[in-house]
């Protein structure tokens, strides 16, 4: 991890009121915010910081009010932008983006978590959907496994 995202980090752990981030050797970093939302930061580069959150396991059966919904968060006018909604082959809806470090303190990334988690819960509530079902789901798989 390069010295501008150690930087960060140290301002953003300060910024949260505990003495130091976890995280792994490549600056990978994992923070719950309130009761059930999960965000991770990826050191992709030198110059920018990728936030991912986890929101839910996508709904077999999805209205079209509900998935216009979930579209229109990946347009231009998107009230996450630069933010996007997305779906891996599992069936899993994560919100990430990508923001440049250079310039960014450590207090205003930790309101960009907190809004970002806030994101996470509006379309988990705008869906109707239980926060754990994406875990219940994948302990399910993981017993089918075994």
């Amino acid at each position: 991890m390069d010295e501008a995202h150690r930087r960060l980090y140290a301002e953003l752990a300060t910024a949260l009121g505990i003495p130091e981030l976890g995280g792994d050797a490549e600056g990978n970093v994992q923070i719950t915010v309130g009761d059930d939302v999960t965000l991770v930061l990826f050191v992709e580069s030198p110059e920018t910081l990728t936030i991912v959150a986890p929101v839910i396991r996508l709904p077999a059966e999805l209205e079209y009010g509900r998935t216009l919904w979930l579209l229109r968060r990946n347009h231009y006018d998107s009230p996450i932008t630069p933010f996007r909604l997305s779906c891996n082959p599992d069936g899993n809806l994560t919100v990430w983006g990508r923001v440049p470090v250079e310039g960014l303190a450590g207090a205003d990334l930790a309101l960009l978590l907190d809004d970002v988690a806030t994101e996470v819960a509006n379309i988990r509530e705008e869906l109707d959907v239980d926060p754990h079902a994406m875990d219940e789901a994948d302990a399910e798989l993981d017993n089918e496994s075994e």
